[in-house]
């Protein structure tokens, strides 16, 4: 018989301090425990993974424990060891999504009745509670409104705004937080130690945003990796079993845009799609690609994109080949695509379509605000030499500058070809010409 544990169950925090994040929750329940002040119910809430029942099985035993101290359980006595296997008679887990009924609700109302059997609390956790019946709420608001003192509830939910303003109320209310990529990727960096698998940054930071803020998702990634690589996980070996694309793909890519070059670029991808890359993951990785660029060159806040530090250096050094205007059309045309690409019904030649058109975006594209900057440096310079011109040249070439002055500061913005129109008159006449 295996004695194998999945890592998010072997690495399930204990003690309020072994909780990955969620610091404002874990200090607050310490601090209500050491002041005896406890509260009839709770309402945790937030994404999936991110350790709403853990820390309501923290609490349990933190409220039954003989040894706590400051708050925390002492994670070795009878109380806690029962706790920790499901197996105390006090501390009764319901799932609703599974037991969402009236009846379910209405043995929890004859259960809650009785005093506890071993605990200074009878503790109730309801898992999903926004997945109960409307009647099985209005059961449940029954118990809530009058509980016994040695009564406990947590509801723990994915969708807080499901359940009852009624229910709500009643609860103090805690918002728990997706965990950041820094945050999961430092705890699979304990994990893999302890477990002895040697594993690099890229690849800790690759399956980290795969858990998309879930720490339970990203062990689950992580137990996946260490099956199939071993006790080496390389971030080559990685992208091959998980079937993603690499960052140094996107960084290709956007040289290619850099340079225009949209042979190069139809290439490279079609290379890719035969090699069995999935479009979607490619199209939403170049958007996050040209974000993070974003990120860099309007803010050099490194710290604002979740990568190791050795892609954060490749990002510093491509932020030089684009200006914030540029990455700003190229934003707008993937934004545009966003939609569009899940309605296509040829993935593959709309992105083909859509790299063609991120190649000819000019790499000499400039802010509006520095071509009015040098066209007003332009006229000082060129009016300074009319100046010094006979009197009929000088009133003449005046009249011109206000005439085309007028049209450039209408309503409606001039088109390119105006804008070099109105330059070719006032700079190009044969007898205006100046050094």
């Amino acid at each position: 018989m295996s004695t194998y544990t999945v890592s998010a169950r072997k690495y399930r925090p204990q003690k309020f301090s072994e909780v990955t994040s969620q610091e404002f929750v874990t200090q607050t329940m310490k601090n209500a425990v050491v002041a005896g002040k406890i509260a009839h119910s709770y309402l945790l809430s937030g994404p999936r993974g991110v350790g709403k029942t853990t820390i309501a099985r923290i609490l349990a035993k933190a409220l039954n424990c003989p040894n706590q101290k400051d708050g925390e359980p002492c994670d070795n006595c009878e109380s806690c060891s029962e706790i920790k296997r499901s197996i105390h008679p006090d501390v009764i887990e319901i799932d609703a999504a599974s037991r969402r009924g009236i009846d379910d609700i209405r043995d929890i109302q004859e259960a809650a009745k009785a005093h506890p059997m071993k605990a200074n609390f009878k503790f109730f956790i309801i898992d999903e509670v926004h997945m109960l019946t409307q009647q099985a709420f209005n059961a449940l608001l029954k118990i809530l409104e009058e509980p016994p003192p040695y009564l406990v509830f947590v509801l723990a939910t994915t969708n807080p705004e499901k359940i009852p303003a009624t229910i709500v109320s009643r609860c103090q209310r805690f918002p728990l937080q997706r965990l950041r990529v820094s945050e999961i990727s430092g705890k699979l960096k304990e994990i893999s130690k302890e477990e002895k698998v040697k594993i690099d940054d890229e690849s800790l930071f690759l399956i980290a945003k795969l858990g998309d803020g879930a720490l339970r998702d990203a062990l689950g990634v992580f137990d996946s990796a260490v099956s199939y690589c071993g006790e080496k996980i390389t971030i080559d070996d990685l992208v091959s079993f998980l079937n993603i694309p690499q960052k140094e793909i996107y960084f290709s890519i956007a040289e290619f845009i850099n340079s225009g070059d949209v042979k190069g670029a139809l290439n490279y991808f079609n290379e890719l799609s035969a090699r069995g890359l999935d479009i979607q993951t490619f199209f939403n990785g170049l958007t996050e690609h040209f974000r993070d660029l974003l990120i860099i060159k309007s803010t050099s806040e490194e710290e604002l994109i979740d990568e190791p530090d050795s892609i954060k250096e490749k990002f510093s050094a491509e932020a030089e080949l684009f200006s914030i205007d540029r990455i700003l059309r190229l934003m707008k045309i993937l934004s545009d695509a966003e939609n569009r690409i899940r309605l296509s019904s040829n993935q593959k030649i709309f992105v083909e379509v859509m790299l063609a058109e991120l190649c000819r975006v000019d790499a000499e594209v400039r802010d509006l605000s520095e071509i009015i900057t040098e066209l007003k440096g332009s006229k000082k310079k060129f009016l300074t030499e009319v100046d010094s011109t006979d009197a009929p040249i000088k009133t003449e070439v005046h009249s011109a500058i206000k005439t085309n002055e007028k049209s450039v500061s209408g309503e409606s913005s001039p088109s390119k070809d105006e804008i070099v129109s109105t330059l070719k008159q006032l700079f190009d006449a044969e007898e205006y010409k100046f050094n």
